[in-house]
């Protein structure tokens, strides 16, 4: 009878290992897809809900500020202002500094729209400019 019951408590242990490791095992999976839904949701919340596709995302190659002889690097603030503003970058001292002072300067984009050709805009000093992969 002491065997019986020892055979019970053992195939009761097993049954529960088999039944944790399962729901484990799709908790994982339910983790797993939560995941990767939620990082889609997170590419489409960035891509403005045009639902990720490569065409629409904006790429700044180069952006610069300044006059001949003395220009800044405004590539980080021009992706910041674009992306903060829906594609609307102010051309002005807020991007990288003043070059130079007392002297108009200019802001030169080169952008690109996923893997399309880059496109080259300007703007004059206090003039806005509208970064956009719509066509």
């Amino acid at each position: 009878m002491r065997i019986h019951h020892n055979i019970q408590r053992i195939a009761l242990v097993l049954a529960l290992t088999a039944a944790s490791s399962s729901a484990f095992a799709q908790s994982a999976e339910y983790r797993r897809g939560y995941d990767d839904g939620y990082a889609a949701g997170q590419r489409d919340a960035r891509d403005g809900g045009r639902g990720g596709h490569n065409r629409d995302r904006l790429t700044i190659d180069e952006a610069t500020y300044g006059v001949r002889g003395a220009m800044c690097d405004a590539r980080r603030a021009v992706r910041q202002e674009a992306e903060r503003n829906g594609g609307l970058v102010v051309a002005g001292n807020h991007l990288c500094g003043d070059p130079k002072r007392n002297t108009n300067k200019q802001l030169n984009i080169v952008y690109r729209c996923g893997n399309d050709r880059p496109t080259q805009i300007s703007a004059r000093e206090n003039d806005t400019l509208r970064l956009s992969c719509w066509r």
